[in-house]
């Protein structure tokens, strides 16, 4: 029997004890209402005893702001240039005759390396002019013997010339 008093007892306390339903209520509705809800931007309400979370708000129409943000530029100098008068230096061509294409007297020659290779007249007047063009190895390409005034060509391949005392002096006349 003591049990059942004593069951009884703590029924009746725990009962008596515990919130009334109107104490219950009040807690859940300021739970539900602190719930923050989706929304395009926040608006923040101060914290108090009763709303433990900032609220949210939706505005009924909301229309997203776009803003261009244009950049602009201001050059600034790394260094200042100083401009100076330089002289301008320009070739001239000078009318330097190619060694190789001076009058030769008589003698040998190399050609290409004494003598240009192409076309050259005889200044003489005499009788018993000779000259002859001759390979590597000596043997003789070309040669002349008679008057004075003539002409003779020279080859690039050709690798040596001999011209006589009685040609005279011999003129470049080109390729």
């Amino acid at each position: 029997m003591k049990k059942n008093i004593l069951i009884s007892l703590v029924f009746v306390l725990l009962v008596g004890c515990g919130p009334s339903e109107e104490q219950i209520a009040i807690p859940v509705a300021e739970t539900l209402s602190a719930i923050p809800t989706q929304t395009a931007y926040p608006t923040f309400t101060p914290m108090n005893t009763f709303t433990p979370y900032p609220t949210y708000t939706i505005p009924a129409t909301y229309t997203p702001v776009i803003k261009v943000v244009t950049p602009t530029y201001t050059p600034s100098p790394l260094y200042t240039a100083t401009i100076t008068n330089t002289p301008t230096i320009t070739a001239t061509k000078t009318n330097t005759p190619n060694p190789l294409t001076k009058d030769k007297s008589p003698g040998f020659y190399l050609v290409g390396t004494n003598i240009a290779p192409g076309v050259w007249k005889s200044m003489g007047t005499g009788d018993g002019c000779y000259w002859s063009i001759t390979t590597k190895t000596g043997d003789i390409i070309d040669n002349f013997f008679g008057m004075a005034g003539g002409t003779l060509y020279l080859s690039t391949t050709a690798f040596q010339v001999q011209l006589d005392p009685a040609c005279g002096m011999w003129t470049y006349l080109g390729q």
